[in-house]
């Protein structure tokens, strides 16, 4: 191979290599003129190589192809130099600049060496992002509340903890009202917890699952002998077991207008008098009551004595429904998901789009709903719950067929009540499962079952 050849060759190899390079090779000479580029170049600017060609970078500078000129400085400083550029095309590059001289010392050209930085700093602002969201999510949950095994994130439940901790010292009595399922049980069992009763005995009721022939019986007790078939020495109704402690009467609007005026006379006197006697027995017993209704319509309408209302309602507490405190669902979510894995051995988890589905659910059944659902899960699911193991995803599988709100709506009811009737036949049954009142489920009842055995209603 001739000199002349072999020069041509290696002039190739290096043009190649030139070319061929990861990152972009920009050349001018002493006066900042650019005299070579590759190819690289027209990726990072979205303009062709020749064009560069001739141009001062001072002009390139100022009509925006890239800033700051790191050859610019260069030809300054006559030293290397590191810098972020940014170019026209909104790309970033990480920019190496390095002077060249001759054998005399002299300036002879400047060589720039550019990377496009552009995806690791679009990625450097995303883990920003998130660690921004996990630092805020973190936040969210050092700002949640644990009140005895009850979690609240929400500025609503933290309200009603403030309450709760304030009255629950004094004797007074006390009015939790809300939607069926918020947790009215709970909080009622919260405030014995934090009372100086915490080491007495408390007691539950609900008014609504007893017919009003035994719920006198139940709350006050009954003399030996009164009733055919009952204890000859008589029993102790809840009220006086409830003696020196508390006792919470769920569903009170339930209550017979007869049943209402003794537990009228319970808190104004403090004794009860047993079905069948005619002494009274002195009791101290703290009284909170919950209802899902509106005592005050039903005070108007003659439903319930007004004057128990009063002395019921001295210090109200009106727990929000779940769909007003949306930011307490995931943390009951895991705090059920915990408890029930526990008590069945497992460890079920949620997937992401599982927990999206949560968040979004309305639960109309509130805090018993989700905690009916996780239970459920836990018990049915496999190690993983995805969104198709969610049954209320057939919501939306309803909504394709072109169905209105109100027809998935009564469509759902009639099958999860029509289910809950042919499992327990009992309306009382029913209305437990469902987290309703006995009323509700005789009504339901009735709606979708027809012939319903009317033997059953007086059973319950």
């Amino acid at each position: 191979m001739s000199n002349s050849e072999n020069m041509s060759y290696m002039n190739q190899e290096l043009y190649d290599i030139f070319e061929s390079s990861f990152d972009e090779v920009f050349v001018t000479d002493a006066q900042g003129y650019v005299v070579m580029v590759n190819s690289q170049c027209e990726k990072n600017y979205h303009l062709k190589a020749e064009e560069f060609i001739g141009k001062h970078v001072k002009e390139l500078q100022e009509i925006g192809i890239f800033y700051p000129s790191a050859t610019l400085q260069v030809i300054e400083s006559n030293t290397s130099l590191e810098l972020v550029q940014k170019t026209s095309s909104g790309r970033y590059l990480h920019v190496r600049t390095r002077p060249v001289f001759d054998e005399s010392k002299q300036l002879k050209s400047v060589i720039s060496y550019s990377r496009d930085l552009t995806d690791l700093m679009q990625l450097k602002n995303k883990v920003e992002q998130m660690e921004e969201q996990l630092e805020s999510y973190q936040k969210e949950m050092s700002d949640s509340v644990e009140l005895e095994g009850i979690v609240t994130n929400s500025k609503a439940m933290k309200k009603v903890f403030a309450i709760v901790q304030r009255i629950a010292s004094v004797h007074t009595t006390v009015l939790l009202l809300g939607e069926t399922g918020v947790g009215k049980s709970r909080v009622a069992k919260l405030i014995q917890q934090l009372s100086v009763r915490k080491s007495a005995p408390y007691y539950e009721i609900n008014c609504a699952a007893l017919p009003d022939q035994l719920i006198e019986s139940e709350l006050f007790g009954y003399q030996g002998g009164t009733f055919t078939g009952a204890f000859r020495e008589g029993k102790k109704g809840i009220i006086e077991l409830s003696n020196g402690g508390t006792l919470f009467l769920d569903e009170v609007g339930e209550l017979s207008l007869q049943a209402q005026s003794k537990l009228l006379h319970v808190l104004q006197d403090r004794t009860i008098r047993p079905v069948g006697s005619s002494k009274t027995i002195p009791v101290d017993v703290r009284i909170i009551a919950a209802t899902n209704q509106d005592l005050e319509a039903m005070v108007d309408k003659g439903l319930f004595r007004r004057d128990l209302y009063y002395r019921l309602n001295v210090v109200p507490i009106t727990i929000p429904p779940l769909r007003e405190r949306a930011e307490d669902i995931l943390p009951l979510v895991y705090q059920f998901l915990n408890h029930f894995n526990a008590v069945y051995e497992r460890k079920v988890e949620l997937s992401p789009k599982a927990l999206d589905a949560f968040s979004r659910q309305e639960w109309k059944g509130n805090v018993r709903e989700v905690e009916n659902m996780i239970e459920r899960l836990v018990v049915t699911s496999d190690n993983v719950v995805t969104l198709k193991d969610l049954p209320f995803e057939q919501v939306f599988s309803f909504h394709k067929h072109n169905r209105t709100l109100p027809e998935v709506v009564e469509e759902i009811e009639r099958k999860m009540v029509v289910e809950a009737y042919e499992k327990y036949e009992s309306s009382y049954k029913v209305a437990e499962q469902l987290g309703i009142s006995q009323s509700q489920a005789n009504r339901k009842i009735r709606k979708y079952l027809e012939g319903m055995d009317e033997g059953d209603e007086q059973a319950t």
